[in-house]
This record gives C-alpha cells, structure tokens and sequence, in this order.
C-alpha cells in the first residue's frame, strides 16, 4: 500500500510525497511517480495530510467503557439537577440495586438526605466530572465501611474525596473485560491510534488487556504499590508497560488541586501522595526500570513535584512524567529547564476550567494551561482524561489555538498537532514511534479538509467513523 499526502514533521508539513507501508512498517519515503515505477501493484490512497497516528496520553479505558452503560449527569452543576435524574431512574428501574452515574460538577454543595429520601435498599454513587469526588448515599457509605468520623468524607454532604474512594470502590459492582475493550474500540473508531492508561484501573486490569486484540497500541502506567508485581517492558506488540502513577493532588472542580493560592473559602486544596512517598517509592521504581507518572494540577502539587523529579532525575531510565500540569508560576517553569521531563496535558479541560479559573484565581489566570511556556521547556503530550472528558481532537485542537483564558499561550497548529502524535510518542520513551520515517510503525492519520478521515494501524488502513 501506498499512501500520499503532505507529510507532518517537526518542521511542520512537507511537500507531497508517498509512504510505502508494508509489513505494517514504513519501508521507504518518496515522491509518487518513483513509488508507483517501482512498485506498480501497490494500491494508492492520496489525502490532504499523513501525520503520525493521533495519541491519547492520557485515558481511564476501563471507565471510559463502563460510562457509556452508566447515568449520564454530564454538564449539570446544581445537584437538585442530578437528584431529578436520579429520581427518574430508579421509578423507571424500581428493582436497580446500585444506581451508578457520572459527569456533574457542582457549584455547591449537596445533601446527602436527597439522595436517602429516595428511598429503597440501592446503593447511589455519582462521580463528580473529575473523578476526585462523589456524591452518595447513607446505604453506600455504610456499605463501604465510612462513618461520620472517616477522613476525605463529608457525612452529611453524603461527599467522598480522593482516598476515600478506595472504600467504595471494593464494594461496588466491578466493571469488567468487555468494559475494558469498548474503551479501547472508542479511542479506535475516533481514529485513534494510541492511548496511555493511567491506573485508574485495578492492577488486575493488566491481564484483562494482555488477553485482549487491542485495536489501540497503548503505554500502560501501574498503581504505586502495585509495580513489583510486573517488570517494565513490551508485553507483547500493542502493550508497554512504562510507568508507576502517583497522586500529588486532587481536582480544580472538587477544590482538592493543591494551590498556592487560596480558594475563596480560604483552603488550599490538598496533598493526596506525600513529596516524601514519591521520593521514597518512586526511587525504587525508577532503579527497576520504570519512570513516574505524577498527577500535579495545582501550582503548590506542580512545585512540589518538579523539585521531587530534580532530585530523582539522575534515575530516569525514560521522561518522568509531569500529568495535567494545570497550574505553573514562574519559578517552577524556570526550574523544569534541563529535568528530563514530558509534560502530559488535557487542553479539552479548559472548556470546563475557564469559569473556574475566573472564579477562584482571578488573578492568576496567566499561570493556568501554559502550552506555550511549557513547550519551551519539555515535550508535550495531549489527551484527554476519559471520561473526564470525551476524546475529541477537534476540540483539543481548538483549545489550543485558540487559548480561552490566556491567548498568549496559545500554540500553532503545528505544534498542536506535534503534542497530539510525536509528543506522546516521547513521553512514552518510544523513540521510533510518533514520526514518519523508514522503519517507524505504520500507525498513521489520514486528513481531507482539515478532518481526520482514515487511520493506518499496525499497516491496515480503517475509516474514522463517528463517536
């Protein structure tokens, strides 16, 4: 097969030229007529565009796939908003023993009587867009073993946050396999090409996905704790397992992000994994060969974790991993210049974030999403946290060039389309992915228009086909 089209490098698009693919590899890079001589029998596609197959740096596909047979509460914000969907769900499935939904972000704060008045013996629990929060029932904090006088639970607010989530994820209906590879098929069907799953998923999970023909190659981050169990390494030819994921801090939406600033009532958020456990445990793990994947939104978490990465540097077998990043002052950015780094960002947030940002740091929008500044300073990875938010890189293109609430960090769309393919190939330490050149993968996207119509993967060319 051939394919020809405007090719995407790092110096942007290049004259047309043709990409013979065999053996799902790229063999050779020339113009068309030479091709077409030499290879007469080669089938020819000519696009708009070939870039390097568009990657997802950071995804949940185990939620993902179970979100899309649960509640839908996406985009409401009043929680009398949920309760009147919770309320027609259960009188439509009066028999549902756990009622289970997601995507709301509350502007204030509820009552966990609401959900009890409902009645019946279910169990309800409602994840907050950010997945850092839930809203709950009295039978579902007991179940899971909470009390009035447990930490991270507000009792009457019927509210979980961070670690208490653990207690109610043992007790809930676990999701399975099948969840697992619709996930995967999602970011497939979008064109997808590569994913990066970051541990929101039991350690079990990894099996389900080394059982699985997965339509996506994907990096795979471990749960700290949990990364004795599994050596680093090519599991097979679709699944690397590269990271070990921290927590630094919670959620700009749940008021759990660690900030420097206060928040309007005066908190700061909070510190989920301490500075001194991710040192102590990811000094391990890097000498066993992994690097870190560190959750940091807040400035104060951001901080704190490039200090930690500037102590553990000299260990990075690949670049440690700084995820979402939402919140940077100067200082901090000066002090990333030269830590072997790769910035993992979800830029579909900041449709959701710019009020927030308005509304709680007024003054400091400047140091909210700074693509620009930061990719001066590392390579950066874009994704999308699903289901935090749906995979769309329409959207993540346009957030990014056009920046909602500080324009001068705005990128080019070249180097957008960079941070969607390349740059998560660096932060993932695949060095001959990403790029398009003899002997890299024939993972590849297709674009008429500006759109994405086809992908290539693993050599086999498939049309996008609506989410």
């Amino acid at each position: 097969m051939i394919v020809e089209g405007k090719l995407l490098s790092v110096r942007g698009f290049t004259e047309r030229l043709g990409l013979l693919i065999d053996g799902g590899r790229i063999r050779e890079v020339a113009p068309l007529t030479e091709l077409r001589a030499r290879f007469p029998a080669a089938r020819v596609h000519r696009v708009e565009w070939v870039t390097p197959g568009l990657a997802d740096a950071h995804v949940h596909p185990l939620q993902f796939g179970a979100r899309m047979r649960e509640l839908d509460l996406s985009g409401l914000q009043a929680p009398r908003e949920v309760l009147d969907l919770v309320r027609a769900f259960v009188t439509e499935r009066p028999g549902v023993r756990w009622v289970v939904g997601g995507g709301f972000l509350f502007r204030e704060k509820p009552v966990r009587r609401w959900l009890d008045d409902l009645g019946g013996d279910r169990f309800i629990v409602l994840r907050s867009r950010d997945l850092h929060g839930v809203w709950v029932n009295e039978n579902a904090l007991r179940a899971a073993g909470l009390s009035p006088s447990s930490p991270w639970v507000d009792w009457e607010a019927g509210w979980v946050v961070e670690r208490g989530l653990e207690a109610l994820r043992q007790v809930m209906p676990k999701p399975s396999k099948e969840d697992l590879l619709a996930g995967f098929l999602a970011f497939a069907r979008r064109g997808y090409t590569a994913v990066h799953t970051m541990a929101a998923e039991p350690f079990e999970t990894l099996s389900w996905a080394l059982g699985l023909e997965l339509p996506v190659r994907v990096w795979w981050a471990v749960p700290r704790g949990a990364w004795r169990k599994v050596g680093p390494g090519w599991k097979n030819s679709r699944l690397f397992v590269g990271g070990v994921k921290f927590f630094a801090d919670g959620a700009l939406g749940s008021r759990t992000a660690w900030m420097t600033a206060a928040y309007p009532d005066g908190s700061h958020g909070m510190a989920v994994d301490s500075v001194e456990e991710i040192l102590d445990e990811g000094r391990s793990a890097l000498k066993a060969g992994y690097t870190l994947a560190v959750h940091a939104i807040g400035s104060r978490a951001v901080a704190e974790v490039v200090r930690a990465f500037g102590a553990l540097s000299s260990l990075a077998p690949r670049p440690l991993r700084l995820e979402h990043a939402q919140h940077l002052d100067d200082e901090t950015l000066a002090r990333m210049r030269g830590l072997p780094l790769a910035v993992s960002m979800q830029p579909v947030h900041l449709a959701g974030d710019a009020d927030l940002i308005a509304s709680f740091f007024p003054d400091r929008r400047h140091e909210a999403y700074r693509f620009k500044s930061l990719s001066r300073v590392a390579p950066l990875a874009f994704g999308s946290d699903a289901p935090v938010a749906p995979p769309d890189w329409e959207q993540t293109l346009a957030e990014v060039t056009r920046h909602r609430v500080n324009p001068a960090e705005s990128l080019a769309f070249e180097d957008a389309l960079f941070a969607m393919t390349r740059g998560p190939a660096l932060a993932a330490g695949w060095r001959n992915y990403g790029l398009i050149a003899p002997g890299a993968l024939a993972d590849l996207g297709l674009w008429e228009g500006g759109r994405l119509v086809a992908r290539v993967f693993d050599g086999a060319l498939e049309d996008v086909r609506a989410a």
